[in-house]
């Protein structure tokens, strides 16, 4: 039940996964996390995946995190013919603004951003960059279009315009009732999207007051790259975000931003996702190419935490089979990886140097495992930031916070009861008795602990101490 690889995988779910016995065999198949993308689905639906994704936790054992995605300021295309819309090179096409539904040959853009914002000239995305267009006239709510780059269009694709400005607030008032439903049902990261600076990060945190969700900053602007530094600062994990990302900023530059932004996020030993078209032929075959899987190798050798399955397991024709093939890569590149160490300029408080000291000392021993008492996650995403080469098994009686840390790079969160811990082997002995089950651990193993001596200070929040242990 338990892989052996150490970065994680995000599934996003939707037609393809949606039934509850996909969804549990994409989880055995290896996925850490779930995405719902409120781009799409009404509250009855997520309410029912989450619920699905609580009820299959129990019944698995495994704690799981839910990502709750939230739109932003995204256009998309209305709602069109279900066969889709052919649009040809060269082709004379036209948006209307006032249109939510296709109707006589003019494609429905309600979005009041681009009805505003969008000029005679001005180039136009559609379908991550599948399809282009050049408007060549705006009369109103109606604009003209040559067709760059033609094929189908569908239903709800979204749009992209470099050139446009967002100005006022990137949430509308459905991305904060989205926020408001994800955080009143249980998610445990939002997902913020087509941000611009960090202050954008602090209007969502104003919003959900004392909630212990977590925020993933979405990198797909040149705007975010510009004010990259504060956007880390203010969020708990960074997203690249190489679908808009790739469009709104030149494409072959994207291999350079993805680097960019993991070391960047890295030097703050702060969480990092890769997402977007890692296994994006999977839509439609049984096998990835040989270039799809080289990218997701790659992702684990620039030290991503995380890769995230996006229409691979939402809309494609081989949803667990592309769970499959990405852990497969990762369970064979995580083994032959060698990673970059956090920088000494971040040994700014106690716990720094002694999760350094946890990992270094398990790689000279050769532990079998680091066990950390943890009742925030910091500690356990600190001594994860120093990649050791054994697992780092989280123990924490939070249950929000062992959900969390299945998004952090080699920690296996375990969760256990509320009695009191007043030594080592209160917190241990549990997880010890989990890990033989799985075959992960047997006596005689060493192990090392790493923990707050004062065990009956509630309040602490970061381990001070270190000892070796035979199991």
């Amino acid at each position: 039940m338990i892989s052996n690889k150490k970065t994680k995988i995000i599934a996003t779910i939707g037609p393809s996964s949606e039934k509850k016995e996909i969804l549990e065999k994409i989880i055995l198949a290896g996925a850490d996390c779930i995405r719902l993308n409120f781009s799409h689905g009404n509250y009855e639906w997520h309410q029912s995946v989450i619920s699905n994704v609580r009820s299959l936790e129990k019944k698995l054992k495994k704690n799981i995190a839910i990502i709750a995605d939230i739109q932003g300021p995204k256009i998309r295309v209305g709602i069109m013919p279900k066969e889709g819309a052919n649009i040809q090179q060269g082709e004379k096409i036209v948006f209307n603004c006032d249109l939510k539904e296709y109707k006589g040959n003019e494609i429905p853009l309600p979005s009041q951003m681009f009805k505003g914002g969008v000029k005679e000239g001005d180039v136009v995305f559609l379908d991550d960059g599948t399809l282009s267009v050049k408007i060549t006239k705006k009369l109103g709510s109606k604009f003209e279009a040559s067709v760059l780059k033609g094929g189908f269009l569908f239903s709800n694709k979204g749009i992209n315009v470099p050139s446009i400005k967002i100005t006022g607030s990137v949430f509308s008032d459905k991305d904060k009732s989205d926020v408001k439903f994800a955080v009143s049902h249980g998610a445990d990261y939002l997902a913020l999207s087509f941000l611009r600076e960090g202050k954008d990060i602090k209007e969502i945190r104003s919003l959900i007051n004392n909630s212990q969700i977590k925020i993933i900053a979405k990198i797909e602007r040149p705007e975010a790259l510009a004010n990259l530094d504060g956007i880390i600062e203010e969020a708990d994990v960074v997203m690249v975000a190489r679908g808009d990302l790739g469009i709104e900023t030149p494409m072959w530059e994207l291999p350079i931003r993805q680097k960019e932004i993991i070391t960047k996020v890295r030097e703050k030993m702060k969480q990092v996702i890769v997402a977007t078209q890692m296994l994006d032929s999977m839509i439609r075959n049984p096998l990835p190419t040989r270039a799809e899987v080289s990218d997701v190798a790659n992702a684990v050798y620039d030290s991503t935490d995380a890769v995230m399955l996006s229409g691979e397991s939402a809309s494609g024709k081989n949803p667990v089979e592309a769970v499959e093939m990405m852990r497969k890569i990762l369970e064979a590149t995580d083994s032959n990886q060698t990673y970059s160490r956090v920088p000494e300029e971040m040994y700014d408080e106690p716990y720094i140097y002694l999760s350094k000291s946890a990992a270094d000392v398990s790689s000279e021993l050769k532990t079998k495992a680091i066990f950390v008492k943890t009742q925030s996650g910091r500690s356990a995403k600190s001594i994860s930031s120093f990649r050791p080469q054994n697992t780092v098994v989280a123990i924490t009686q939070d249950e929000m916070v062992s959900r969390q840390l299945s998004l952090v790079w080699g920690v296996l969160p375990i969760l256990i009861g509320k009695k009191s811990i007043k030594k080592i082997d209160d917190f241990v002995l549990p997880a010890v008795s989990i890990l033989k089950k799985e075959n992960l651990i047997k006596s005689g193993d060493s192990i090392v602990c790493v923990y707050d001596h004062k065990f009956e200070s509630p309040n602490k929040t970061s381990a001070n101490s270190i000892s070796i242990k035979t199991v």
